[in-house]
């Protein structure tokens, strides 16, 4: 039988479902997942705001560069 592969994706929504469902707390997910804590109430958070979609990866760019010249063209 070969090993199933699993995203990190259907990770995170896993967890987020076995939070919604009130049998784990989520301390106990975090180890079971070997997640911080706080990644843990992200991963739920966002899921929780934008279902399924929202549990991809996102830009780590920030938004926005404090004191950066913008040169005139």
């Amino acid at each position: 039988m070969p090993w199933k592969n699993v995203t990190p994706m259907e990770e995170r929504t896993r967890m987020a479902i076995l939070a919604e469902e009130g049998t784990y707390t989520v301390s106990e997910l975090a180890n079971q997942f070997g997640i911080s804590r706080k990644t843990a109430h992200k991963w739920i958070s966002r899921y929780q705001q934008g279902g399924v979609g929202a549990m991809g990866d996102r830009s780590r760019a920030p938004l926005s560069v404090p004191g950066k010249r913008v040169s005139p063209r």
